[in-house]
């Protein structure tokens, strides 16, 4: 047994049945997903522009952002906002441009540390406090604490890996993973799991890293099958139970380098996050195959799903349907009882029941 297996294979094997029925649970929701998504792809497209602008107002807020949903969509779309020149429309910008390469082409991210760093690289690339470090390991100790409402550190977590250890550290971790992976010599999720909470652990970037985390979460899920997580934020369901986030961390982490080493309360966390994504995603399923609704219905009543009402000619410029089909499939959706319409004439607009 190598140093890496001695260092990181006991986290991971023989887990707890709670654990295990976790992970049967999710692999069983994954599945049915699989099988029963048929999504347009305008309406994949559609949800997953959604996903973006939540995913990375989470992300952001997690680490003490304070913009909206809704004014991170307007980052997104380009719209001039007051904040724009502010460290949190910065890092929402590369958030939303990294998460999207991770969707794009999470199929050629292999996990390497060239691509670790050239992910962090991507996402503070707006970040002009950042300039002399992104894509960097830290030269200087930091640590993992929880912001107050004045933007400083009002409670310490955690402390992490010296500086000068960083780098020998990350390349443990990163050939543990990618091997144990690519043997499939344990459960691809807890595989994920310890990877995730030892790059926190090592903390291996002056800034970003908690963000980079949730990026490369999203990117190991894709890579490992678990497509459902372009369709349900991950960063969204962290953001609602923070603090859980934060106390798993610390029930872990301060047990290692000590006897009773163990990661069974960050995994409980996690597994249990990605169980919600996939929950969720079989809502998604089902609400697909609303019984007499065609492909291009379903289609328009998924777009409900990113914004709060919508004109018919937003939802064609955002689908790419013509209008004559747009306005067919909301009479449709009205005689379902689906979709209730606001207005009359030029004004007219549509919010989902």
């Amino acid at each position: 047994m190598d140093d890496n297996a001695r260092k990181f294979d006991h986290r991971v094997k023989n887990p707890e049945p709670h654990i295990v029925a976790l992970l049967a649970a999710i692999d069983e929701a994954r599945g049915v997903f699989r099988v029963g998504v048929r999504m347009t792809p305008q309406a994949i497209s559609t949800l997953r522009r959604s996903i973006l602008v939540t995913s990375a107002g989470a992300s952001t807020r997690i680490e003490g952002s304070k913009l909206s949903d809704e004014e991170v969509k307007k980052i997104m779309q380009g719209l001039s906002i007051s904040k724009f020149a502010d460290r949190d429309s910065q890092e929402v910008q590369g958030y939303l441009e990294t998460l999207q390469n991770v969707f794009d082409s999470f199929q050629t991210l292999a996990l390497r540390e060239s691509t670790i760093q050239a992910l962090h690289k991507e996402l503070l690339k707006y970040s002009t406090k950042d300039d002399l470090h992104r894509g960097e390991y830290k030269k200087k100790e930091n640590i993992v604490g929880v912001f107050g409402e004045d933007g400083k550190v009002a409670r310490i977590v955690f402390e992490t890996t010296l500086a000068w250890q960083t780098p020998a550290e990350m390349t443990e971790l990163v050939e543990w993973t990618h091997e144990a992976l690519e043997k499939k010599r344990f459960h691809p999720l807890l595989i994920i799991g310890n990877f995730l909470i030892e790059f926190l652990k090592i903390h291996p970037f002056e800034d970003g890293n908690g963000r980079l985390s949730r990026v490369l979460t999203n990117m190991l899920l894709l890579r490992s099958g678990y497509t459902f997580v372009q369709f349900v934020s991950h960063e969204q369901l962290v953001e609602k139970r923070k603090d859980e986030y934060y106390l798993a961390l610390r029930e872990s982490q301060k047990t290692f380098k000590t006897e009773s080493e163990s990661i069974a309360p960050w995994l409980n966390f996690f597994l249990s996050i990605v169980k919600e994504q996939a929950t969720k995603a079989l809502a998604l399923v089902d609400k697909e195959h609303e019984e007499g609704l065609s492909p291009k219905q379903n289609e328009v009543l998924q777009f409900f799903a990113s914004v709060p009402e919508a004109s018919p000619a937003e939802i064609a410029a955002a689908t790419g349907m013509i209008i004559v089909t747009v306005r067919k499939s909301l009479e449709r959706l009205l005689e379902l009882g689906k979709v209730k319409r606001i207005g009359r004439g030029r004004g007219t607009r549509y919010v989902r029941i």
